[in-house]
């Protein structure tokens, strides 16, 4: 048996076991009051170390600093250092193989109980961050598409900024985003998700942020992003991905 076909069977029993199986109730409860699910032990350790060490290699020798302002999103800050999708497609094992596991699609189905579906837009499939300075911040945003699974590998201590914050159900108007009233009017919610664990976000309606590292910290994640049916049935802006992740977007979409 290859080594793919391992992973991709521990991922699948991983996901499809008993004992996730019975954390469903909770899991479902948290997204309905929340637009939330933390899952603790996402992956078993030893593929999660795997992984660990493919992400280590890839920032490494494949990142790239970005410090920019968004406009699609009111102007709003990205500085940190991100890998692309085709840089996880060809330097890991892992990563895309979680994003293909059907278990993974059913599991997240019986969550939020709709259909979930890949993203249509190939560099938004799955892709890797990392902050590590001072003031490192991935500002307030919506995403393109419906949900958002985040898998954490580093976190700051609680006093080092880095949390996830967020306000809930409130859909992205693009021409107008009303970013600061949005936060002010709130309810504001703050998460700090465990190391090895992973959150499922519902982040189209989410204007969320990683708020700014107040020193020198790390935060590493993966992101993979997932289409409800509705997604597919309208047009999606790819401007504010096509800027954080130019080379993906200029060879897939010229």
């Amino acid at each position: 048996m290859t080594e793919v076909s391992t992973i991709s069977d521990a991922i699948d029993r991983h996901l499809s076991s008993a004992e996730m199986r019975s954390r469903l109730p909770e899991f479902r409860a948290s997204y309905a009051r929340y637009d939330y699910v933390e899952i603790d032990e996402f992956m078993p350790a030893d593929i999660w170390r795997h992984a660990l060490d493919e992400l280590e290699e890839l920032f490494e020798s494949r990142s790239q600093r970005r410090d920019v302002l968004i406009p699609q999103s009111a102007n709003t800050p990205r500085r940190y250092s991100n890998v692309d999708r085709d840089s996880l497609a060809a330097g890991s094992v892992v990563i895309p193989e979680i994003f293909r596991s059907t278990a993974l699609y059913q599991l997240l189905e019986s969550i939020v109980g709709e259909q979930v579906l890949p993203v249509p837009y190939l560099p938004e499939e799955f892709i890797a961050s990392r902050l590590s300075s001072a003031g490192d911040v991935h500002g307030w945003h919506w995403d393109d598409y419906t949900w958002a699974l985040v898998w954490i590998f580093r976190m700051p201590a609680e006093q080092d900024g880095g949390q996830l914050e967020y306000v809930s159900r409130v859909p992205w108007n693009r021409d107008d985003p009303q970013i600061e009233r949005l936060v002010a009017r709130g309810p504001l919610v703050r998460r700090r998700p465990r190391v090895c664990s992973a959150y499922l976000l519902k982040a189209d309606t989410a204007l969320h942020r990683v708020a700014p590292l107040k020193r020198d910290a790390e935060r590493m994640i993966v992101c993979y992003s997932f289409a409800a049916e509705t997604d597919l049935a309208r047009e999606v802006d790819h401007s504010s991905m096509a800027a954080l992740y130019p080379q993906s977007h200029e060879r897939h979409y010229g």
